[in-house]
């Protein structure tokens, strides 16, 4: 007789995800040996590349595997149809920045000595994921007159807002302030300088952050 009560087994993918994880996080490196990280498991070579193409697509898959778990949840909001784009956006990195907490070791791997400019390769996946979600807040934009339309130049900004995640990433793993209340600051000033830049304010908000940074830089560098 089946025990309908037998809890599920977790799947091949799944623990291979869960161990890859465990030693990055204990040893600060992913697993070197991909013979001894299945011995380990207890699985086959076979086995592994039945899931992942590589090592290193396990944690690629698993950055991406979060952003689109994160895309889902903001859009889900019962507010998320009434918000601008700007609004959007915001609202997504304030859930990025929190869900982050969570995750805060491995991003400190990642990017904690990363320059913002500079792609992280295990980000390629969350990043490709993020870019398609900034196009849409952006096409918004456009349709909403938030964004002006300035031809070529326009097809730039959703390449922009990847470098506005890796900004916010790179001030939240060296911000020390209670609750990380500058980096909710950071956020908020950083989106209203993109949104005018694309629209047709940039001074007054590009002041007002310059304005923010300069008095907290020693404590974020």
């Amino acid at each position: 007789m089946d025990d309908f009560n037998a809890p599920e087994q977790p799947s091949i993918r799944h623990r291979i995800q869960s161990a890859y994880l465990h030693e990055l996080k204990a040893e600060g490196r992913p697993p070197v040996s991909l013979f001894k990280f299945c011995q380990i498991l207890g699985i086959s070579e076979r086995d592994f590349f039945s899931e992942y193409s590589s090592l290193e697509a396990v944690e690629i898959h698993w950055w991406r595997h979060m952003m689109d778990g994160l895309i889902q949840s903001v859009e889900s909001g019962a507010e998320w149809p009434s918000f601008s784009a700007r609004h959007r956006m915001l609202a997504f990195l304030f859930a990025f920045t929190t869900a982050a907490l969570d995750h805060r070791s491995l991003l400190l791997l990642r990017m904690g000595h990363a320059n913002p400019l500079t792609a992280v390769p295990e980000w390629s996946g969350l990043e490709d994921r993020f870019e398609a979600f900034a196009k849409s807040v952006l096409m918004l934009g456009r349709q909403q007159g938030e964004i002006a339309s300035r031809g070529p130049v326009t097809a730039v900004y959703p390449k922009a807002m990847k470098l506005l995640l890796r900004s916010v990433v790179a001030y939240n793993l060296k911000d020390e302030s209670p609750k990380f209340e500058r980096t909710d600051a950071f956020i908020e000033k950083s989106v209203a300088v993109f949104f005018d830049v694309m629209g047709r304010q940039v001074l007054d908000s590009g002041f007002d952050l310059l304005r923010f940074l300069l008095p907290g830089m020693n404590k974020c560098a």
